[in-house]
């Protein structure tokens, strides 16, 4: 289930002299939409982004635009999210300008964000979660994508992020060959194009992502640890234990050990 942890939005309007610089970026997810021209700085160089500009800054990433040539109107929406393909999915550009049709619309949800997290009188989170979906939605059908090989290199991250999402949700049988042939590539483009999308190896993450399975299996269920290995696709339960307890610095039985002394399950 997705879960949203909205730091901050707002529509506002800066004054002549304003100037944002973050050179560390936030630890959350920053969009941005550009109402009036700004200048904005992206990779050490200046360009306009024209009226309805966005751009959807990920975490750490440098932040830094300002007025230009007047008064700056702008939205804005930052926020953690425990989907690391959230932008992805709606295959939107990221770190970068992109241009919207009418973004009238895109006001109109963020103006409503802004009055949800200031109303106290009743808790609104589970909307908040909903409109924040439907913004990125709405981004998606307003984008306007005039490159053809952005527009492709966008598809083949969809196409690749729900690679992801199948072996998240079921670890077993992965191999890098069955990866690539889910989307019709050779197995070393498919590798290189999931280095520069996800900044790990599929094998790597195949991996990180049976890990995690492990972890959860060993908090939440009383399951043996030989069922464990083989739900998360390891045929052998020696080579499990090994790899588990390189990678977590404790044996599969003694991480259930700690997560029921901080009350981790009811027992096993």
């Amino acid at each position: 289930m997705i879960q949203i942890d909205v730091w901050g939005a707002a529509h506002r309007k800066h004054e002549p002299e304003y100037d944002l610089l973050r050179e560390e970026g936030q630890a959350a997810i920053n969009l941005v939409h550009f109402i009036s021209p700004a200048l904005v700085v992206i990779d050490g160089e200046e360009c306009v982004a024209e009226g309805d500009s966005c751009i959807i800054y990920t975490p750490g990433h440098r932040q830094e635009y300002r007025n230009y040539k007047g008064i700056l109107l702008n939205n804005y929406i930052t926020f953690q999210v425990n989907d690391p393909d959230f932008i992805g999915r709606f295959g939107l550009p990221e770190n970068e300008l992109f241009r919207i049709s009418n973004g009238d619309e895109v006001t109109n949800i963020m103006e409503w964000l802004a009055w949800a997290l200031a109303d106290k009188t009743e808790p609104h989170g589970e909307d908040i979660v909903l409109r924040i979906v439907e913004l990125f939605e709405t981004l998606a059908r307003l984008h306007i994508n005039e490159s053809t090989s952005l527009r492709r290199w966008l598809n083949t991250k969809q196409r690749l992020i729900s690679v992801r999402d199948e072996m998240r949700n079921d670890p077993k049988g992965w191999t890098v060959d069955m990866m690539a042939g889910q989307v019709w590539l050779t197995r070393s483009r498919f590798t290189v194009l999931y280095n520069d999308f996800f900044g790990i190896s599929p094998n790597a993450d195949l991996i990180n992502i049976r890990l995690e399975c492990a972890k959860r299996l060993l908090e939440e269920t009383d399951m043996l640890v030989s069922e464990v290995s083989k739900e998360c696709g390891y045929s052998s339960v020696e080579y499990f234990i090994r790899l588990f307890s390189k990678r977590m610095g404790r044996t599969p039985l003694q991480y259930r050990k700690a997560c029921l002394r901080v009350g981790g399950i009811a027992g096993i």
